[in-house]
Order: structure tokens, then C-alpha cells, then sequence
């Protein structure tokens, strides 16, 4: 790959990134002023229509962009033909990527004189795709980590060129899995640095190896309907779903087959060996007036799924108001009505 000099011994870099991860990753640039300029900041949200996709980490991306001084990029998006006169213009040595909803066509990945590297936070080549937070959870793995590899046709291909793991525990979330993930790839930003600025300034080869195919899985955008429970399911398994799908997808039922109820939160609790009766799993045992918990029974008799934090719809566009649900709710989840389950 040709290499660019700018007569000088910092890293040129454009940061394309959006949320969590790519907040880390401009954070961990900032701490390298010594080593490398950020040329700009492309985020995902500055897109047009990129609003849709807007969360609350976004407003400190775009804070911390404005604090340092940054070019905030506005372009279509990474293929298209203005981000190319962008990279005619700043001709960075280096394109870092941290979550991003584009696969990159070649007129892109081949600009002479540019290493795209993607960051991922999954151990590649095992998880690729959209939401490798969930599906470690939901595959029962022990460890997940974050990969940096050079961008290639395809979706998370292309040789690594350094990752770590991360171990995890059995009560994770997929929204604590991320945050051990960004944790990880803000301490990595140093190391990743020092290896590209060697390659592109000074001419050293990359330190890569390619992803082994044989190893590959690939997990797609979640979808709403992954929320629905299953409550002939084992409480594991919809432990994991439930863990595994927040905060990204609300877990949801039917009550007797008609009313939507979502769950926001829940936890699962032992019952007392006196209160146990042989129900349907989906059943509710009990409803705390006070409270407003509602426990349900499980397929495990000795455990019950008590919801903490829910709403109620009446048709998919109309949500009861939450006055409403705490004067209806004595009737709507009396002991006995069932929560419709599938299989």
C-alpha cells in the first residue's frame, strides 16, 4: 500500500464512528495529540436522516467533537462520492471506524494511501454482524472481547491486527457487555496507534494475521419480535433473552391473547416451597397491589419471573397511560389469567 507522508511524525486520521464505541475511540485519541491529528469526526448521526438514530450518548460525541476543536463532518455517507473528495482532501494516513451501518465498497476500502481499520466488539472472526453484545449472551458465551482489523469487502472481514478478550460473567446485560467492550477499545486506542503510525510514517509492515473462516458466525440487525417470550422456556433461557436484548429490544407477551404487555424490567426469584402449585407456565401467581409487581410461573416450579417495570397496549399504536394501568391493573393481572406463549 503506498504510503503518505505529511513531513511530520503524527498519524493523520479520520473518525467515522456513532454512540458508545466511537465516543471511546475519540477519547482515545485525544489522550495521543503527540502521536497522531484527527483530521475530522464523520458521524453516523450527521447524516442526513441521521437523527432517527439518535441516543443520549450522542449529544457527548458531538460535545466532545465541538470541545477539541474537530472538524464535525457532514457527508451522505462512506460510499458516497463526497466523502471521496473528503478523502482527496485531507488524505489521511489512517480511516477508523467504530460502528457503523455502511458495508464499504471497494471505490472506498481501495483509496491509494489509506488503512481503513474497523473497530469490533466481538473476537473475530466469531460474532460478526450488528449486535455482538447480544448474541454472546444469547450463545452462552464465557468471553467476548474487541477487534481491530483492516477493512475488507464484506461485513467484519479482513486480517486483525489486535484484539483482546474480555471475560464475562452469567448475569450479564447486553448493555453491560457493552460497556466492558468500550472500556476494552479505549485501552487498546494506544497500542493500535503505535502500530499504524509505524506502518504509515515510518514504512514498517503491519503486525496482522487473517481471520480463520472456519470460526466465523454472523448475527443480523435484532428485530422487535426477538422480544416475544417464550414462557415454555426454561428460565435460562429466558433469563438470556431478556438480559441479552437490553436496552436495544423491549421484551414483550399477549395477556389471554390479547393486550401487549412490555416488560421493562424483571428479575427472576425463588418461591417459597409452600407457594409452589403445579400452573402453566405464563400464569401469574401473584399481584402486589402496593407495588405493582406481578410474578408469573415458569416451566421451573420452584421459580417464578416477577415484572417489575411494564406497559400495557391495547393495539400496536396505542399504549393505556400509566394512570390507567395502576387503576386497571388489579383485573388485568389477577392470579390465574395467562400470558399467551408459543410452542
Amino acid at each position: 500500500m503506498e504510503t503518505v507522508s505529511t513531513g511530520n511524525s503524527r498519524l493523520k486520521i479520520l473518525l467515522c464512528g456513532y454512540g458508545h464505541l466511537g465516543l471511546a475511540l475519540l477519547q482515545g485519541l485525544l489522550n495521543l495529540s503527540d502521536w497522531c491529528e484527527i483530521a475530522g469526526v464523520f458521524r453516523w448521526t450527521s447524516r442526513p436522516g441521521g437523527q432517527a438514530f439518535w441516543e443520549p450518548v450522542e449529544d457527548d460525541f458531538k460535545a466532545l467533537v465541538e470541545q477539541a476543536g474537530l472538524r464535525d463532518i457532514v457527508c451522505p455517507g462512506m460510499n458516497s462520492f463526497e466523502f471521496i473528495q473528503l478523502l482527496q482532501e485531507i488524505r489521511p494516513h489512517v480511516v477508523l471506524v467504530g460502528s457503523w451501518g455502511e458495508i464499504l465498497k471497494a471505490h472506498v476500502l481501495e483509496f491509494p494511501g489509506v488503512v481503513l481499520v474497523n473497530c469490533h466488539p466481538s473476537l473475530l472472526p466469531a460474532h460478526r454482524g450488528a449486535n455482538p453484545y447480544a448474541s454472546v449472551i444469547l450463545q452462552q458465551e464465557r468471553e467476548t472481547g474487541v477487534t481491530f482489523h483492516r477493512m475488507a469487502s464484506g461485513i467484519d472481514t479482513g486480517p486483525v491486527l489486535l484484539q483482546r478478550s474480555v471475560p464475562l460473567t452469567q448475569e450479564e446485560t447486553g448493555d453491560s457487555v457493552r460497556a466492558k467492550c468500550v472500556v476494552a477499545a479505549y485501552e487498546m486506542v494506544p497500542e493500535l496507534i503505535e502500530q499504524l503510525r509505524n506502518h504509515s510514517l515510518f514504512g514498517h509492515p503491519l503486525s496482522e494475521h487473517p481471520q480463520d473462516e472456519r470460526a466465523k458466525s454472523y448475527f443480523g440487525q435484532l428485530k422487535q419480535e426477538a422480544g416475544l417470550l417464550d414462557w415454555s422456556q426454561s428460565p435460562e433461557a429466558l433469563s438470556r433473552q431478556i438480559r441479552a436484548l437490553y436496552p436495544w429490544v423491549v421484551c414483550y407477551s399477549l395477556l389471554q391473547g390479547r393486550w401487549s404487555v412490555l416488560f421493562y424490567y424483571s428479575r427472576f426469584i425463588q418461591r417459597e416451597p409452600a407457594s409452589v402449585k403445579a400452573v402453566a407456565p405464563g400464569t401469574i401467581v401473584r399481584f402486589d397491589w402496593r407495588t405493582g409487581f406481578i410474578q408469573v410461573a415458569l416451566s421451573d416450579p420452584g421459580c417464578v419471573l416477577q415484572l417489575e417495570h411494564y406497559q400495557v397496549a391495547l393495539t400496536e399504536r396505542f399504549f393505556m397511560p400509566s394512570w390507567l394501568v395502576r387503576l386497571l391493573a388489579p383485573v388485568l393481572f389477577c392470579p390465574g389469567r395467562r400470558f399467551w406463549h408459543a410452542g
